[in-house]
């Protein structure tokens, strides 16, 4: 009895094995479908004459747009380039079509620079979103985070960041990170005055702190890269180390750092 319920146990599997395989042909089989049928549909109309099909009910359309491109990300499958142009395209219509939707730049900014290398595509979507919802810190944030992480550009990034800071409700770390970057694109006079204009607007007694702090820091690096400069007019060359400029009398002392770690010198810059 007990051989016969086994081989009975063993067909069942073989079967429900079998099913499953078969069962996931068809779907990879309707998502490769599916993929191109959204290609074709997305590349046959503007995004204009949707606009003009949509009339009132613009908002629903850009729901349903997102929703197609979250299916086909969502998707197993191997997303091809032609797969991702639709993607791209998808969102830009949803985009378009209601700026108010934050899901959309969302989805955008979490798989198009990231996946696909799309980061024009990426910063239309972020500055459409940022000049339809001045009240959202977070697209300015996405287009900072972009420049800086993606396109290497730290003083557009800074700048970004800087404005995105200023959005009521932001955080106070966003400032600070906008001084940073601009300090390394060798703006640190700027960031300087960018953040003590912060602080002197600041009630909060917490963020104050962190911003005097910054800005200490920064004068610190202001100090330095001018001893550089000087050294560099005398010696005709850089410094090895920050700690040459004292050995040279071209400084006095190295400012301390109130982060409690030394500055360091990379590249011909201070950072700390």
């Amino acid at each position: 009895m007990r051989i016969k319920q086994n081989i009975a146990i063993v067909f069942v599997l073989i079967f429900a094995l079998a099913f499953y395989s078969l069962s996931r042909s068809h779907v990879n089989a309707y998502r490769a479908d599916y993929s191109h049928r959204l290609r074709a549909s997305t590349l046959l109309l503007p995004t204009q004459v949707i606009k003009a099909l949509s009339g009132e009910f613009k908002g629903m359309a850009a729901n349903y747009f997102l929703l197609e491109a979250a299916s086909l990300v969502g998707g197993r499958q191997e997303m091809t380039d032609a797969d991702w142009d639709a993607v791209a395209r998808i969102l830009e219509q949803s985009s378009s079509l209601d700026p108010y939707f934050r899901q959309t730049y969302r989805l955008a900014q979490a798989t198009l620079p990231w996946h696909a290398q799309k980061y024009k595509e990426t910063l239309t979507i972020l500055e459409r979103s940022k000049s339809h919802l001045p009240w959202d810190w977070q697209p300015g944030f996405f287009i900072g985070f972009d420049y800086h992480f993606f396109l290497a550009d730290n003083l557009t990034a800074s700048q970004k960041l800087m404005e995105a800071s200023r959005v009521p409700g932001a955080p106070a770390t966003l400032a600070t990170l906008a001084s940073r970057l601009a300090s390394k694109a060798g703006h640190t006079s700027a960031a300087i005055d960018f953040l003590t204009a912060m602080y002197e607007k600041t009630d909060d007694e917490e963020t104050k702190n962190m911003l005097a702090e910054r800005i200490v820091a920064l004068l610190g690096v202001e100090t330095l890269q001018s001893a550089i400069d000087r050294f560099q007019a005398q010696f005709g060359r850089m410094p090895d180390t920050l700690e040459e400029l004292v050995h040279t009398s071209t400084l006095s002392a190295i400012p301390p750092n109130p982060y409690g770690r030394p500055y360091v010198l990379k590249d011909g810059r201070v950072d700390f």
